[in-house]
């Protein structure tokens, strides 16, 4: 091997060395945004966590309200700040688990706290919601808490 292609073998070999740094660092630079990604969403998740009980209490008493002071202004004022809470989480990207009675009990986005006999349900429907379950994305930060129909 002459000079010469021993210099293009040496710049062919710092070529391509510079392409795989090149490589290796658009590889981290996705990695950290994907770990910046992961680390906002457990953020989100463990701050409203730990919020839950206030939204369960105003859940609660909007839920409970007696008839005779449902239209009192003060309590419709309530009512909004519940439904402001709502549309905030939203865009935030955490939602409601949309639980009714008569679904059918899903353990990946309910917990059973209870079963109860009830003809008027099917085995494994839900007869009841005791607190709502919020998801962020996709991913459960509380499951919804439901008595579920078990006829045996």
């Amino acid at each position: 091997m002459n000079k010469k292609d021993s210099k293009q073998k040496q710049i062919e070999d710092l070529k391509a060395g510079w392409q795989r740094t090149q490589a290796d660092f658009e590889n981290y630079k996705k990695r950290v945004e994907q770990e910046k990604a992961l680390w906002r969403d457990q953020a989100r998740s463990e701050t409203f966590a730990q919020l839950l009980p206030l939204l369960d209490n105003i859940s609660l008493a909007t839920n409970h309200l007696p008839e005779k002071i449902s239209s009192e202004p003060w309590v419709q004022g309530i009512v909004h700040i519940g439904r402001q809470i709502d549309q905030q989480l939203g865009e935030l990207g955490i939602t409601k688990i949309q639980a009714k009675a008569k679904d059918a009990f899903d353990h990946n986005i309910h917990e059973a706290i209870e079963t109860r006999q009830d003809k008027s349900y099917n085995d494994g429907e839900i007869i009841e919601i005791i607190s709502d379950g919020y998801l962020n994305g996709q991913k459960v930060i509380r499951p919804a808490r439901v008595i579920v129909c078990k006829n045996e």
